[in-house]
């Protein structure tokens, strides 16, 4: 139903609702207005996720050196990384190729999919907008439904586009952070996301599926559905890594976009000791030195790191590794034993 809405914009803000009082729309919280579009932002707000008030990890995960020590650590297994994967069946084509053609089409392949391994990003949980933008009395109870506008303009991306709702005692602010996706669902809708929150991510049935190890399934998933930044993709992420990490199962991970973000968050919360330790028993000692510089950057005023800027430039990578033992591990006894074995085998 569409109705037009009287106030009384601020200078700041009249060219934009001189532009959105056009279309019109009124938002009438799709028959449950209280519960969809209605509801203030405390109300709607999502749990949060651990301690917002900690040290950024954003500025430490985009950096170059962190970004290509996780990228090697990740692994590229071609038949992990090309398949399988559901999509319609179509006829093969097929090529007479020479060998250096043949080359440049297997490199081709390799470029395409390293797309797929790009690491999810690692941040704090979104803080909510509580600050009122202006405050109208004059419109206070001119309708029992909160008024939503949203900038339609194409190209504008999701994170920057502006929603704001008009609430019922005549305030006006920014929209929630829910009600902004879905908006964006709304005007702008993405493949693979849905309107709603899917009920797989209510924690009795994402129990279940970690339980039935569909670690990569909720992860994928997850950043169909949520930004990064959101509480519920950190928390449903943090639960599989921590899943993942207990039963000791990183190596359904590896080789996947997923085992980059795994890796941060072990050597953020210092957790790393479990996937020092299968690196080392799978014989990935290039990965374990690096998981342990990765360390030393993460964590610049540890132990670790002092000791690290004392060995030569010519140390190898078991010590770089028995440095992480010496000073930092919690299995130092069983991360020793598997770093010998590794010796001695070489």
């Amino acid at each position: 139903m569409a109705a037009s809405i009287p106030f009384r914009a601020t200078m700041s803000y009249s060219k934009l609702f001189t532009q959105l009082a056009h279309l019109k729309v009124r938002w009438r919280g799709f028959a449950s207005s209280s519960k969809v579009l209605c509801a203030s932002s405390e109300e709607t707000a999502s749990p949060s996720y651990g301690n917002t008030t900690e040290r950024d990890p954003f500025p430490i995960f985009v950096d170059n050196e962190v970004q290509d020590l996780l990228s090697k650590i990740t692994g590229f297994d071609i038949l992990k990384v090309a398949g399988p994967h559901k999509r319609h069946l179509e006829k093969p084509k097929y090529r007479l190729l020479t060998d250096a053609e043949l080359k440049g089409e297997m490199a081709a392949a390799r470029d395409r999919l390293s797309k797929r391994l790009q690491i999810p990003p690692y941040m704090n949980p979104r803080k909510p907008n509580v600050t009122p933008l202006a405050v109208d009395p004059d419109l206070a109870h001119f309708d029992t439904s909160n008024y939503v506008f949203t900038d339609v303009t194409f190209g504008i991306k999701d994170r920057d586009r502006t929603v704001v709702v008009r609430e019922t005692d005549g305030t006006l602010r920014i929209a929630p952070w829910d009600v902004r996706d879905r908006m964006n669902q709304i005007y702008n809708p993405r493949e693979g996301k849905e309107y709603l929150k899917p009920q797989m991510f209510d924690e009795k049935n994402l129990e279940r599926m970690i339980w039935e190890k569909k670690y990569v399934y909720i992860l994928d998933r997850a950043c169909c559905q949520f930004e990064p930044d959101d509480p519920d993709f950190i928390r449903t992420t943090h639960r599989v890594y921590k899943a993942v990490d207990s039963a000791g199962d990183h190596d359904d991970l590896r080789s996947t976009r997923h085992f980059g973000s795994l890796a941060f968050y072990l050597v953020w919360y210092k957790m790393a000791d479990s996937l020092l330790l299968d690196m080392l028993k799978r014989d990935f000692a290039s990965d374990a030195a690096d998981l342990v510089k990765l360390y030393s950057i993460v964590h610049p005023q540890s132990a670790c790191t002092t000791s690290l800027k004392q060995l030569s430039s010519d140390s190898n990578l078991a010590a770089v590794v028995q440095v992480y033992i010496d000073t930092t591990s919690t299995l130092s006894s069983e991360l020793q034993l598997a770093l010998q074995a590794l010796e001695d085998a070489d």
